[in-house]
């Protein structure tokens, strides 16, 4: 078997770690389906330089081949559709929600919430999806988002979805000088007017806006940008080796960051799931990712590496990961001193690999 530690990938195969002689098993939860990247909005730093002027896109008839393959594996609970914008697709969305649906699994949409521009209108399109099958929406809004897609727009859809009894995100992005707060949605006279009942089902998420460089800085509010003060506070990654992501250039994702188009060890060209798991499930670096997460790997690369800048820069997690992937310096860190986290690091994976049910565990060498 071959043992592929990602960050050595192309830069010194003299230095791949021994391999694990036993194949570690991995339990995919999600599917993200970006069936295109087009999208009504042209954010500034978006993560997948969306636009209206982008044409590729998958097809009907792979995604739901997709649905069908990973509705095989009993780990996988969720197919998310996102984007871009995943409602661009009009009536083929709601068929990719009903296939999902009737493969007994949940479905969810993120949006920017463009097509609510009237209540009406926008109620009635949420619910040809809620009839297909669509149990959760995520809403996306903020200052950059606002500059394309009005707030009451964002209002509109979010009241549509309580009221059609979807399980309602509204993530706000967070910058240090925004305008939008996520008190904003919250205190809105119109939504103040939904049952309190019905707003149980409504989350408020802020989530800070990220550059899509590692050595670019957004200004955020200092209690959320990484130090070795709040370093610890942070636990692994819940997207790498659990999420699979389907792209508009019908590639595989293994992860659904917002940073994943830029890290090419996270995403494959190949369409054999069973391939991608067993590939993924035994590379150090994403079972590291998803162990400790990438600010306390960081911290740690930082720690053999003084002079490597990473106190103050990073308030996204995807942000810090790309750090560890396009920081030379980290990277060389990591390179020259990770076989000194193996033993633990792969002690606990196989750990998290027991309590989820796992049935091949990693062997671990002394």
């Amino acid at each position: 078997m071959t043992f592929k530690f990602d960050v050595l990938t192309h830069v010194d195969p003299e230095m791949a770690p021994q391999p694990i002689e036993d194949q570690t098993y991995i339990h995919p939860m999600a599917l993200a389906v970006l069936p295109t990247y087009r999208c009504t909005a042209a954010c500034e730093h978006c993560c997948f330089d969306s636009n209206p002027t982008l044409t590729q896109r998958i097809d009907l008839a792979t995604i739901l081949d997709a649905i069908e393959r990973v509705s095989r594996y009993p780990s996988m609970k969720l197919v998310s559709f996102t984007g871009g914008e995943c409602f661009l697709l009009g009536k083929e969305l709601d068929e990719a929600v009903a296939f999902a649906t009737s493969k007994g699994l949940r479905t969810r949409c993120v949006t920017n919430a463009y097509w609510a521009r009237k209540y009406e209108a926008g109620h009635r399109r949420l619910g040809k999806l809620v009839d297909a099958g669509l149990q959760e929406i995520s809403i996306s809004t903020g200052d950059n988002h606002m500059k394309f897609v009005a707030f009451e727009s964002v209002i509109n859809a979010t009241i549509s979805a309580l009221e059609l009894g979807l399980k309602t995100d509204v993530v706000v992005e967070v910058t240090k000088h925004r305008c939008i707060k996520g008190s904003d949605v919250s205190t809105h006279p119109r939504l103040q007017q939904v049952s309190e009942e019905k707003r149980k089902r409504l989350d408020i998420l802020e989530s800070p806006w990220m550059p899509m460089h590692h050595q670019k800085v957004i200004d955020q509010p200092g209690a959320m940008l990484l130090d070795r003060h709040n370093v610890s506070n942070f636990k692994g990654c819940d997207s790498i080796l659990t999420t699979l992501a389907l792209t508009p250039y019908n590639r595989i994702g293994l992860c659904c960051g917002l940073s994943r188009e830029l890290i090419p060890e996270l995403t494959v060209d190949q369409d054999d799931f069973e391939t991608i798991l067993k590939t993924a499930g035994n590379d150090f670096m994403k079972i590291w990712l998803s162990v400790d997460g990438p600010e306390r790997i960081l911290a740690w690369a930082a720690s053999k590496d003084p002079t490597i800048d990473w106190e103050g820069k990073y308030a996204h997690r995807c942000h810090a990961c790309l750090a560890l992937y396009k920081d030379p310096k980290v990277v060389k860190a990591i390179r020259e001193n990770y076989r000194e986290r193996m033993g633990d690091v792969l002690l606990r994976h196989g750990m998290n690999l027991q309590r989820q049910g796992a049935a091949i565990l990693p062997t671990l060498h002394a």
